[in-house]
């Protein structure tokens, strides 16, 4: 059983390597594999070597797969596919199917439903159906921005590649299966009734009950966890070796009081556990729970030997990568496989010591993903995890099973959730939450081994050493030698962010924002969307350890510019807001002021106003009523160019700018009005010598931005255009004499390209 640990860490690092390109795997590898051939033990170093030949074949098959699948261009077709009941979700007018094909590839589903008699329809669907579907086939769309949710990623561990964009359906009719397959179905059936029954519970009963016993997120999950979240208590949330373990001893202890042997009940536990499986959804976390609960029960009816339980570790995370390459490349993978290593090789460590180390082991995890960390995190596990265990659980099961039939069982249970939930969102806000920032790969790794060093020899030079390192890298996060200018794929809007080197200062100008128009009841969603400005910039800003902007300077009154303030000052301390003379009266604008933190300093500028981070104002030249006419226009040098960021001002207001300085020349522009044929002006390009040029503009808008006009006339002058549609988040990074350009999304991705705005 040694090689099957041996083997199972070496695939882990390759599975680093070879699928998420991380380049520092590839020389622990090569360490790995010294390791294992100094051992002297020819047969443990062949089965490594091995098996982690099969491994790297898998991996490099499964890379090529997904490589084909991104490449492929979007294309209309019509499909049959499907569904199970509990892999459709619905949210307002708008509908979600998780979908297998003809030949069992997954596929991902959108639509939009048009009839509220259609939705109740679509939720109330308990069996498997079949659909013929007519849409547009394409790859899942990447991220834009760094730290941005990586749909291809997180579908790809679910097996699923590629989308289809519903235009037309026919109603979905039963595709009832008898045999294996049925008893997969019911299962699926039965989980699905259970949600929808659910419905008729209390709204915390009704999250815990999804969450705890089904492994479902409903859409009030993220909001409502926030304290959760920042406690790192999420894991509690997900189905994983706690559930597995209280079940597993609950129906054992069942079938010991019926007097039934312990072979037989063997036999239903390794029966019931596949059953569980589906029940509780199939996450990564709960497989890995399910073969590690599952292989000594096998083992023990086959061999009538108990078997290692570091060799049961070895083998599920083998099955794990197997099913699931991407598994140790995301959070709960990752958190699921090394605690539950961590718990076997801990036995003999107290209480207190296991969950120091286990908070240890996983802050460079969390660092990688979250970029925060609660100081009280340790304290808030060791509390609630029994309580969880022994109160909440019971609770939630008793509240979900008695509750349908007597309400006042329901009530009850849920206020003794619902005072839990309470009081943990009030430690949740207390002081603590520590936003470090993310560091690169190669430092979160290297995080990672000296802590493991320090936990193997706890010795005062190793944890001097960690503490060093760790100081070093949030300081190199914090203070960083390079500044930067970042134009923000926000979608049809503008979000700009200025950082001076060692972040002397951090400017934003502009918020982006969504309009919202008007929507019957029934399409709008439960929750309302989560603003831009929340899960790209205030994300990006915690990636690089910010928690405050000295000025945000709104350019002026429009949504697409403006709208997310109000988001923006409840998560992020701001100082100062500039904007264009004339606008700090406006009622909108101080509305978008009244979630602030703290109130910031509103600073009105009119042409010729300089400000501390090195910009200076060249439009308005008198108050106004903040219309895209009254764009507060700025300029600055940064490294080796001169920037100039527009608004929406019109072309008037760009001869205007150039008619008032004469002399002022201008290497970089944010092209007003989003490419717009109202600006953009030939004339007033010329004379400012534009050599780049920035579009930050919506895919597939509606307003056909940028316009065909103003692409020829940055053509015709040679201007190099970058577009936020086309290229994400674009960035020019300058200090100590030396700049580069980068975009996110680098030039060949196909699906950017063939869906990139058309001018009109």
């Amino acid at each position: 059983m040694q090689g099957l640990f041996f083997a199972a860490i070496g695939s882990g690092l390759l599975s680093s390597w070879l699928v998420g390109q991380q380049a520092i795997a590839a020389f622990l590898v090569a360490i790995w594999l010294v390791r294992v051939w100094c051992l002297q033990v020819r047969w443990l170093w062949w089965v490594t070597v091995i098996m982690m030949s099969l491994m790297a074949s898998w991996f490099l098959w499964q890379n090529q797969r997904f490589q084909q699948f991104q490449a492929a261009t979007p294309q209309d077709k019509t499909v049959t596919v499907t569904v199970q009941p509990d892999d459709i979700n619905v949210n307002g007018g708008q509908y979600r199917l998780l979908a297998t094909l003809p030949n069992r590839d997954r596929l991902l589903v959108y639509g939009r439903l048009a009839t509220p008699i259609e939705k109740r329809a679509l939720q109330a669907v308990t069996q498997r159906t079949s659909w013929q579907l007519q849409g547009t086939w394409s790859p899942i769309p990447p991220p834009t921005n760094p730290g941005q949710f990586d749909g291809p990623a997180y579908y790809r561990s679910q097996g699923i590649y590629q989308q289809l964009t519903v235009q037309s359906a026919r109603p979905p009719r039963l595709a009832l299966r008898t045999g294996l397959a049925g008893i997969s179905d019911a299962v699926h059936r039965l989980r699905q009734q259970f949600r929808l029954a659910c419905d008729r519970l209390p709204a915390t009963l009704r999250l815990y009950a999804t969450s705890l016993l089904i492994g479902m997120r409903p859409a009030t999950f993220t909001p409502v966890m926030t304290s959760e979240r920042q406690l790192g208590l999420l894991h509690l949330f997900s189905l994983s070796g706690m559930h597995v373990i209280l079940l597993l001893s609950g129906i054992r202890w069942l079938l010991t009081r019926l007097h039934v042997t312990t072979t037989t009940s063997d036999t239903w536990l390794l029966a019931l556990l596949p059953v569980y499986l589906i029940l509780g959804g199939g996450s990564d976390s709960l497989q890995r729970a399910v073969i590690t609960a599952g292989l000594p029960i096998l083992c023990q009816l086959l061999t009538h030997r108990a078997t290692n339980a570091l060799a049961g570790w070895s083998l599920a995370l083998l099955l794990g990568l197997l099913i699931n390459p991407l598994v140790l490349l995301q959070l709960g993978g990752q958190l699921s496989y090394g605690l539950a290593l961590l718990l076997i090789l801990g036995r003999q460590q107290s209480v207190w010591h296991r969950a120091w180390t286990i908070q240890l082991v996983s802050l460079p995890m969390l660092l990688m993903a979250t970029a925060q960390w609660h100081v009280l995190t340790v304290l808030v596990n060791l509390l609630v995890a029994p309580i969880f265990s022994w109160v909440l659980l019971p609770l939630t099961i008793l509240g979900a099973s008695g509750g349908f039939m007597w309400p006042i069982i329901a009530s009850w249970c849920d206020a003794s959730l619902a005072v839990f939930q309470h009081d943990l969102d009030v430690v949740g806000h207390w002081p603590g939450l520590l936003t470090l920032g993310q560091p690169p790969a190669y430092l979160g790794w290297l995080l990672g081994l000296l802590t493991l060093a320090a936990i193997r020899r706890p010795a005062k030079r190793w944890w001097w050493r960690l503490s060093l390192t760790y100081a070093l890298v949030v300081a190199s996060i914090h203070w960083p030698l390079h500044g930067a200018v970042e134009f923000i794929d926000i979608g049809q809007g503008d979000s700009i962010l200025i950082r001076q080197p060692f972040n002397r200062t951090v400017s934003l100008i502009d918020t982006g924002g969504r309009l919202n128009f008007p929507q019957p009841t029934w399409q709008r969603p439960p929750t309302p969307a989560t603003p831009r400005v929340a899960s790209v910039t205030v994300n990006y800003l915690h990636r690089l350890g910010l928690t405050q902007i000295d000025t945000v300077y709104l350019s002026h009154k429009d949504v697409d510019h403006i709208g997310d303030l109000g988001e923006l000052l409840r998560r992020v301390t701001v100082k100062r807001i500039v904007v264009p003379a004339g606008m700090a009266k406006l009622p909108k604008f101080q509305q978008l002021l009244r979630p602030a933190k703290k109130q910031p300093q509103v600073i009105e500028a009119v042409a010729g106003m300089t400000f501390a981070d090195g910009l200076t104002a060249v439009h308005p030249f008198q108050p106004g009523r903040a219309e895209n006419e009254d764009s507060l226009v700025l300029t600055g040098h940064f490294g080796q160019h001169q920037f100039m960021f527009t608004g929406d001002l019109d072309r008037a207001g760009e001869r205007a700018i150039v008619a008032r300085y004469p002399q002022l020349r201008v290497d970089v522009l944010k092209l007003g009005h989003h490419g717009s044929r109202t600006a953009s002006d030939p004339g007033a390009l010329q004379q400012l010598g534009v050599q780049r040029g920035i579009l930050s503009v919506g895919r597939h808008n509606r307003y056909g931005h940028p316009n065909e006009a103003t692409l020829a006339t940055l053509r015709q002058q040679h201007i190099l255009t970058y577009s936020t549609a086309q290229q994400g988040m674009i960035r020019y990074h300058f200090g100590w004499h030396t700049s580069h350009w980068e975009t996110f999304l680098k030039e060949g991705n196909l699906y950017q390209r063939t869906t990139s705005p058309q001018g009109h």
